[in-house]
């Protein structure tokens, strides 16, 4: 697969992940919390930061970030999660590479508990 000037193994797409959706829900004192939701389990290429890239996240309170690939899919935005294994990430930004609807780059940290 070529990604902008780059070209790339589709067979580096081997960490799974699950995409999850937040809802919002009240209990019976009226009290909001959020619960996930699955919508997928795809397939992805996995980056941790690391080097200078980490020092440079700490700066802006980054936790454990990394950069994952997958295969485009619509609804995907910064409100969404992913799964690994069974820690949560939350997606902090979307990139639709050259808008061609072929493949997302998500930039991801560790979500905070609660």
């Amino acid at each position: 697969m070529k990604i902008g000037t780059k070209t790339t193994n589709p067979g580096e797409l081997r960490t799974a992940v699950t995409i999850q959706t937040r809802t919002a829900t009240k209990d019976s004192g009226g009290h909001q919390s959020a619960t996930w939701s699955d919508v997928a389990t795809v397939w992805a290429r996995w980056k941790n930061a690391h080097g200078s890239e980490v020092w440079a996240s700490q700066a802006v309170d980054a936790r454990m970030p990394a950069t994952v690939l997958i295969r485009y899919r619509s609804g995907v935005d910064t409100t969404c999660a992913l799964l690994k294994g069974s820690t949560r990430y939350e997606v902090v930004s979307v990139d639709n590479i050259d808008e061609r609807n072929e493949y997302l780059e998500l930039k991801v940290q560790l979500a905070r508990a609660g």
